[in-house]
């Protein structure tokens, strides 16, 4: 047996003993999500349910003043927020917030890698975002988006459990980081997408996150076709755990699905490129 499928094997295993406390996702920033997706609460409740947890409306508001969001004058309060990106995309900072912090959780051997891969996340997030627009489906920006803030989830939980693993002295657990590569792929887009079923999260992220590593993918997903093509940007720019410079964007299906042009994959590679520079800035 290799070390990689002994890692699988343990992993496995873990999660089938019922010990491996998975990750919980922040129940404010779920419930405005939800509130905002079925049109139930009006903005003013949405910034109130918001504001039962300050740091998820601090980093909300952090972001809406980034430069891929930000206007002529600085958003302080949340309703102002609301005015200038919409209270879809309110609450999909909530969620992004609520991400930034399973992220942050590590100070192990991981800790690096993690900081690597939400540089990563909030590049293919924001791409995503600006491919939606720029493709003529300005109506699924906010979807989109979200969809990027989530496609790697799986990768953060597993991390936790080999962590766990290599932090087990008894366990004699030593890995390469080739081994944890290799895990990583085969079980983190199962992994994910049952983590979004247990937070309740729509069934499109799961179908997302579950269709990251599949050679054919549901071309009628339009979330998922533009995740995918981001993904590839951000490591053709080397801003992914699996950094690939020889990816050619042009010559991918998603990009074909999608109906892109050139001259749109060139704006994308700086587009991932501003928001990973940023991520990292901001991690350092």
């Amino acid at each position: 047996m290799t070390q990689a499928a002994s890692l699988v094997d343990m992993i496995n295993t873990k999660l089938a003993s019922g010990e491996v406390e998975l990750p919980v996702f922040d129940d404010v920033a779920v419930k405005v999500y939800r509130a905002v997706r079925k049109d139930d609460l009006s903005a003013d409740q949405i910034c109130q349910l918001m504001e039962e947890d300050p740091v998820l409306v601090a980093e909300a508001l952090r972001t809406a003043n980034s430069s891929f969001f930000s206007g002529l004058g600085a958003v302080t309060t949340l309703r102002e927020a609301m005015v200038r990106v919409g209270a879809k995309q309110v609450a999909a900072l909530a969620l992004a917030a609520a991400q930034k912090r399973l992220y942050s959780q590590s100070n192990g051997v991981f800790k690096s890698r993690l900081q690597t891969l939400w540089a990563h996340t909030c590049a293919v997030a924001m791409g995503s975002r600006w491919v939606a627009r720029k493709a003529g489906y300005l109506n699924l920006a906010d979807e989109a988006y979200v969809g990027g803030l989530l496609h790697d989830v799986g990768k953060v939980s597993l991390l936790a459990i080999i962590e766990s693993l290599v932090d087990d002295k008894s366990a004699g657990v030593e890995i390469s980081e080739h081994v944890v590569d290799v895990t990583l792929k085969q079980l983190y887009p199962e992994h994910g997408a049952k983590l979004l079923e247990l937070w309740n999260l729509p069934e499109t992220f799961q179908d997302v996150v579950a269709q990251q590593e599949s050679t054919a993918f549901d071309e009628g997903n339009v979330v998922l076709s533009i995740v995918r093509l981001v993904d590839k940007a951000c490591a053709k720019e080397g801003i992914s755990d699996y950094p690939d410079p020889s990816i050619s964007l042009e010559t991918t299906r998603e990009a074909q699905v999608l109906n892109v042009n050139d001259i749109v994959l060139a704006e994308l590679q700086i587009v991932v490129e501003d928001a990973g520079s940023e991520a990292r800035k901001e991690a350092a």
